[in-house]
């Protein structure tokens, strides 16, 4: 949706302009929508739903989402159960199944194939279009990802991955960057917080944003030149924010092959055989223990 801000709105709160103007979105829900990244004006995303407008703008809302009567349908999906008992479920998900409906993918997920397996034996505490799900892994992530049956189990798990009962979970991921972790092992230790110009994704601050600690240690390296080299790295999660690993490698200037939002390299050109090979980041979730 594209609203035009003329001469008329200066002045104005952005949050009050735009629900003045769309009848169908109050005021607390563009405020959501900012809050989500989801409004923009020439290409920047805008932060702070208090900001008064001083110019004449275009802005751009993204205002999809399920609709109230949409109802989860169960399919069919093979799952690769590793673990299961009468509160947990532990899979192997692939890469490629995005864990929940959403607006672009409202049927085969992973709580479709969920609801088609388990029926209603699975925990509601995370609402109407995630029963289950205490944790996420992103779409083209695969790996152990655990799913809860009871909301007894849901609460429990779920301050686990909160780290909210201390070191009582250990989540650790495999993946394959470029160039090589200097030093070969350590703790990365960062605030992770939106980048301001694309809500999508993730940079790391020195003081603005969430807490966010990733222990790493290299497994093997292939050198292709002096200067030129794949590496295996072994990161355990000892907070779990949005994309995590994902921007700490990046923060240490080791992209993941594959990456299409962190996995850009100034030397990935020099590797075209190994990119083609590779259609998704090269992370998986390889390790799950747990205080059961």
């Amino acid at each position: 949706m594209i609203v035009e801000l003329t001469e008329n709105e200066i002045g104005k709160r952005i949050d009050v302009a735009i629900s003045d103007l769309v009848p169908s979105l109050s005021r607390t829900k563009v405020q959501k929508l900012i809050k989500d990244g989801k409004i923009s004006s020439n290409g920047y995303t805008i932060l702070d739903s208090s900001k008064k407008i001083i110019i004449p703008a275009h802005i751009s809302i993204d205002n999809s989402e399920l609709s109230e009567d949409y109802e989860i349908i169960p399919e069919d999906i093979k799952l690769d159960i590793v673990y299961e008992d009468e509160y947990i479920i532990v899979i192997n998900k692939p890469a490629g199944l995005v864990c929940h409906p959403a607006p672009g993918h409202r049927n085969g997920t992973l709580v479709n194939a969920l609801a088609y397996h388990f029926k209603n034996n699975l925990s509601d505490l995370g609402g109407k279009y995630r029963p289950g799900i205490i944790h996420r892994l992103d779409k083209d992530t695969s790996g152990l990802m655990m799913v809860a049956k009871s909301n007894e189990a849901h609460m429990e798990f779920a301050q686990l991955f909160a780290n909210e009962k201390g070191n009582l979970i250990k989540r650790k991921y495999i993946c394959f960057v470029f160039g090589y972790p200097n030093p070969q092992k350590g703790k990365i230790e960062t605030c992770i917080t939106r980048n301001p110009r694309n809500r999508q994704i993730f940079i790391t601050h020195p003081t603005c944003g969430k807490t966010a600690t990733t222990l790493y240690s290299t497994i093997r390296t292939q050198y292709f030149s002096f200067f030129i080299a794949i590496s295996q790295v072994m990161c355990e999660l000892l907070t779990g924010r949005t994309h995590q690993i994902r921007v700490h490698m990046q923060h240490i200037g080791c992209n993941i092959i594959g990456d299409p939002f962190y996995g850009k390299s100034k030397i990935s050109n020099v590797y075209p055989e190994i990119i083609k090979s590779i259609h998704r980041q090269a992370l998986h979730s390889s390790f799950l223990e747990f205080f059961h």
